[in-house]
């Protein structure tokens, strides 16, 4: 008889535990439409697209003097091999571009600091020689009686490898940062 009523205890035990899971698995459906709202709301977030990178064009540069400036300084920072043109490289200051026309070229100082007073200006700067497409870096070497050091490249050459270096959204920062200063002549 003991025997009996702890068998019968046992299976009420177990039936009253089968109830208990049957009714929490019957809740839990009300708890799972919760999260599936938030993946809702995550999947509405995730619909919403960045604008995709554009990269440089050369007629982009044709239709935007600054922005052509812009790429041909970042360009002679990170990649010339003229160590003269570090002194420009830092893109919070920004940069003075005084520009020199001279029939189909144009002559661009590059200063650092594009609030740079003409008393700061006291060594000679490096510039580049814009004409056509054909973009030519000069670097005067200090303390040295030589020729400038030179490097000569072409808009394409610039944008292409811009690209390469996905610098298209930093270098349409740089026009925020530059001070240009037109001359009428040629120096």
């Amino acid at each position: 008889m003991k025997k009996r009523l702890l068998l019968s205890g046992g299976l009420i035990v177990l039936l009253a535990l089968l109830a208990g899971g049957w009714l929490f698995s019957q809740t839990k459906p009300a708890t799972k439409a919760t999260p599936s709202k938030v993946t809702t709301a995550k999947a509405t977030v995730k619909q919403v697209k960045k604008p995709a990178y554009q990269p440089l064009t050369t007629k982009a540069l044709s239709h935007d003097r600054d922005l052509t400036y812009s790429s041909i300084i970042y360009y002679s920072i990170k990649h010339t091999k003229i160590q003269r043109w570090q002194e420009v490289a830092d893109f919070k200051l920004g940069w003075q571009l005084e520009v020199y026309p001279n029939g189909t070229a144009t002559k661009c100082l590059v200063w650092p600091d594009q609030n740079i007073k003409d008393d700061a200006k006291q060594l000679a700067p490096n510039w580049f020689k814009l004409s056509g497409q054909t973009v030519k870096y000069h670097s005067f070497i200090v303390h040295s009686f030589r020729k400038d050091m030179t490097v000569t490249v072409t808009l394409s050459q610039i944008v292409k490898q811009l690209n390469a270096d996905h610098a298209a959204t930093k270098v349409r920062q740089m026009p925020g940062h530059l001070t240009v200063v037109h001359h009428k002549t040629a120096s």
